[in-house]
């Protein structure tokens, strides 16, 4: 008696799953398609704008004198950049160590507007007004050309620019391949699949930079956990396009262990949240036959990929149809994942697929908390830095 209704509700089940992993099927095979070639800027004359280099910090102590120095070499290099560590609600001596390596130290004190937006939007308003900013956080390296590069892109006056992002996996990651493996995919190819289809690329939330007019166009509202995710959807919405360079590279730290748990459950839960404040909008927009809300409706429906394998494999457990959906979605994921595995050195590729089980396995077991993540007031965590890790030990 109970068989039946089971294989209603598993149709049903699997038929949703399938409609709704379509979107993200397909912008996965656009992008990976014309990710194949690179998408390398062409020469051009270096602006001479004024940069203010923005690093938010809260209780960056440890990190600061590691981070600091490289960006104020290269920025006394170039000449017309200035360097504002953004100490939010530090209870350290992050200002003081800020003024002592060089950087100008805006102090910020609010503990109910907590977090890296809340702390932009503040530098934002508060600084003088320069052409461009760019962020930078506060456990980042910079490639040495970096801002010459930049001041190329900048010249033609896009509305903002997303370099390249690397990870800094610590040695002791024992997920380290796989996270470059996963990292490449989503800060590289997706991008650069993007930028070759003329599309908005997405902004990482390390090493973007946003000019003054944008900024006047559209304030720096964007106090969610996933901030630079909220920012660009509201540049999208606003028809504003963000630029990619891949010739360089800010290169950032990857946590692991508990910080790692700490911040995949903001970053997923986040943006859960995001689907649900902007689905309606570009819905809305694409039905009125605004073209460019598509993009940006891919990208929101897009699950991370191990949770899009999930749903794949439970469109496959329906009819014909929900089936067929499925397994061509299954085809584009692994066409996708095995191109950012074979863009690995050859030594990183078997780490990559050995860690795959176990880190699914972990995956599993962040739901929860990747749920409570997706309320509106979850609370901002900041993840464990490499510097303080190694002071601990």
């Amino acid at each position: 008696m109970l068989i039946e209704p089971l294989q209603t509700t598993l149709s049903i089940a699997s038929a949703l799953a399938a409609i709704y992993t379509l979107p993200g099927s397909w912008a996965l095979a656009r992008w990976s398609w014309a990710a194949r070639r690179a998408a390398i800027s062409q020469s051009a004359a270096e602006s001479n704008a004024n940069i203010i280099i923005l690093i938010p910090a809260h209780n960056e102590a440890a990190t600061l004198p590691r981070t600091l120095p490289p960006i104020l070499a290269l920025a006394e290099q170039d000449g017309r950049c200035t360097v504002v560590v953004i100490c939010d609600n530090c209870s350290d001596a992050s200002a003081d160590i800020a003024r002592q390596l060089g950087a100008n130290a805006l102090v910020r004190h609010n503990e109910t507007a907590r977090g890296k937006g809340h702390a932009l939007a503040y530098a934002f308003q508060t600084l003088p007004d320069r052409p461009w900013y760019l962020i930078v956080d506060a456990d980042s390296r910079l490639d040495p050309p970096f801002l010459s590069v930049l001041r190329q892109k900048i010249s033609s006056n896009p509305a903002a620019v997303q370099t390249r992002y690397e990870p800094d996996c610590a040695a002791e990651d024992p997920l380290a391949d796989l996270k470059q493996w996963a990292l490449h995919a989503f800060n590289v190819d997706r991008q650069r699949g993007r930028a070759n289809l003329g599309e908005s690329v997405s902004l990482l939330g390390n090493g973007f930079a946003v000019s003054s007019a944008t900024l006047a166009k559209v304030p720096y509202q964007a106090g969610s956990n996933v901030e630079d995710f909220e920012y660009q959807l509201r540049l999208q919405a606003a028809n504003l396009k963000i630029s990619w360079l891949e010739d360089v590279a800010v290169h950032g730290e990857m946590p692991y262990g508990q910080s790692e748990s700490t911040q995949r459950a903001r970053w997923e839960g986040g943006r859960i949240a995001m689907l649900r404040q902007f689905f309606g909008y570009f819905s809305r927009q694409l039905l009125r036959g605004n073209r460019s809300a598509w993009p940006a409706l891919q990208e929101l429906l897009l699950l991370p990929l191990s949770w899009h394998a999930l749903l794949l494999a439970l469109a496959c457990l329906g009819g014909v149809i929900s089936t067929g959906l499925g397994l061509l979605g299954v085809v584009i994921l692994l066409a996708h994942v095995t191109q950012a595995l074979f863009a690995l050195p050859t030594r990183q590729r078997r780490g990559a697929l050995l860690g795959l089980p176990r880190y699914l396995l972990w995956k599993l077991t962040q739901l929860p908390a990747i749920l409570r993540g997706r309320a509106k007031n979850s609370p901002w965590l900041r993840s464990q830095r490499q510097a303080e890790r190694s002071n601990t030990l």
